[in-house]
């Protein structure tokens, strides 16, 4: 099954009918090549800190609502997803959404876990499992050409690209520079502002002023998250002037604002 970034699916319908229980934050079965993740405000509700970092990292706490965590199936379907052969994939539940309603956001990996304390759905503080998953691939990307002289549509395959076993990005801007590693959030990041050409994507005015490099001044916008950070996708941000920036996170028409940022990223060239 081929998932698109930032569209909807139903869990009860869709996503069960691959297995497992659909009412867990973890749905996964033994016959299904997939492990779903499910996160939003329930889960903070019954004791779970999860949380998408800067560097592309998503901190998901495990499954155990009551009581110290342990590694039964679901948590250790998360750990061993690669070891059983099983595709890993992250949705959101948004506040004030439908019921069953998920949006898609990504595949990941899992690259490490730790335990932690927190407190339970009594309140009642226990050992908890948190996993550091990174976006399918891993957090770098290494290509053998420097991002700012790419266009943004290598930029946009370069920071597409699923996995590290997949061919490298072809391009003939590539320069014999050597080998270049870069976070994928910051390929991201150089797309959002290279396909925005120094003009506002929210009011199509021009970047209020210049770097001292020359470059126009804008900031990018993560368009599909509850939270302005985690596995970037170029598809996921835009590039704004720091008024546009504001409003769409503070001001009073924020969310009918962020809408229309989506329609306009979603009819953008790569």
């Amino acid at each position: 099954m081929v998932f698109r970034i930032g569209d909807k699916y139903n869990r009860l319908e869709e996503l069960a009918d691959f297995g497992g229980t659909w009412q867990s934050g973890i749905i996964t079965s033994k016959d299904s090549p997939y492990v779903f993740i499910i996160t939003g405000q329930v889960v903070k509700d019954h004791g779970y800190k999860n949380k998408f970092l800067e560097d592309g990292t998503f901190l998901y706490t495990g499954q155990g609502s009551e009581g110290d965590m342990d590694w039964r199936f679901a948590n250790r379907s998360i750990r061993d997803h690669k070891q059983m052969g099983k595709e890993l994939h992250l949705f959101e539940r948004k506040d004030g959404g439908e019921a069953y309603m998920v949006t898609y956001v990504g595949e990941y990996e899992y690259s490490d876990h730790d335990w932690i304390r927190l407190p339970d759905t009594n309140q009642e503080m226990r050992d908890a499992i948190r996993f550091d998953l990174v976006p399918a691939g891993g957090r770098e990307i290494t290509t053998d050409t420097d991002i700012t002289e790419m266009s943004t549509t290598s930029l946009y395959q370069l920071a597409t690209r699923a996995a590290p076993q997949q061919s490298e990005l072809e391009s003939a801007e590539a320069s014999a520079g050597g080998e270049r590693t870069y976070l994928r959030s910051d390929i991201v990041r150089e797309f959002a502002l290279q396909s925005a050409a120094g003009v506002c994507q929210g009011c199509n005015e021009d970047a209020p002023f210049v770097r001292d490099d020359g470059s126009p001044f804008l900031e990018v916008h993560h368009i599909r998250r509850l939270s302005d950070g985690g596995a970037d996708h170029p598809n996921n941000v835009i590039g704004l002037c720091p008024n546009c920036h504001r409003r769409v996170h503070q001001g009073r028409d924020g969310t009918e604002f962020n809408q229309q940022l989506q329609e306009r990223a979603a009819n953008r060239d790569p």
